[in-house]
């Protein structure tokens, strides 16, 4: 197991990388006015199409080799201990999990001592899936029909997207409810929506653990810091509460 220092560790290097950035959002904003407002103030659309007042860029490391390699070989090592058997392919959903998920496959081969195939999916931000969304599964002996599927992303808020990688393996006449991702926001609602649909995560850090880290370096302001570990407690009531309601289509900006 790997221990809580080295956790704190690693989630300081996640954050001298600049991935987080915070924003301040008004007390009171409708989705007509935030295009008016300055950056700054101006709440992320997630890719769910809900909003928040925080981000990170999980998916940017992949500019910082080194600590993207040490992420994804740490992560291995927490799914490989979680789930000795039982993986027998890793899918990387588009764009976010597709490096991550190559890497943590390699990883796995050694930790398992065994082959575990590499497959991405794609268009994911709509429901449902078919066989031709999953690039590197056909005419491939190593994965079988019933093979059970890892699926992979960078990071995971509101789950939207590692629920509909699920579904497009499902579809495809594979398995999968086992999930992984470098961060996880570990919010309710995404705790909720994983549950019902049978999908079991992994995750080497936590959103939690990023705000704490960086209360403790000082590494972004006190303030919105607090905001954002509000934010998680009820992400829908943060929502609610500004006059935001979610869109249809989402996608982090």
């Amino acid at each position: 197991m790997i221990s809580e220092a080295t956790l704190d560790r690693l989630t300081f290097e996640v954050l001298r990388a600049n991935v987080l950035e915070l924003r301040e959002v008004p007390a009171k904003v409708t989705n007509e006015q935030v295009e008016g407002l300055s950056l700054k103030n101006r709440p992320f659309l997630y890719a769910s199409g809900n909003w928040g007042p925080g981000y990170l860029m999980i998916k940017g490391l992949v500019g910082h080799k080194v600590l993207i390699r040490c992420l994804a070989r740490y992560l291995a090592i927490e799914i490989a201990e979680k789930w000795p058997v039982g993986i027998d392919f890793v899918a990387g959903n588009v764009t976010g999990g597709m490096i991550p998920g190559w890497l943590v496959s390699e990883e796995l081969e050694i930790l398992l001592g065994r082959r575990i195939p590499f497959v991405y999916i794609r268009e994911l931000r709509k429901t449902g899936g078919q066989k031709e969304l999953i690039t590197g599964i056909q005419k491939n002996p190593e994965i079988l029909p019933n093979s059970h599927g890892l699926d992979m992303e960078e990071l995971v808020n509101f789950a939207q997207t590692i629920i509909n990688g699920a579904g497009v393996l499902r579809e495809a006449g594979l398995n999968c409810n086992k999930g992984a991702c470098i961060l996880y926001y570990d919010n309710p609602v995404a705790n909720k929506e994983l549950a019902h649909a049978g999908i079991e995560m992994v995750s080497l850090i936590t959103l939690p653990r990023v705000i704490d880290v960086a209360e403790r370096r000082f590494t972004h302001p006190l303030d919105l810091l607090r905001e954002y570990r509000q934010f998680l407690k009820n992400p829908l009531l943060w929502q609610a509460d500004r006059g935001l309601t979610r869109v249809e289509k989402g996608g982090t900006k």
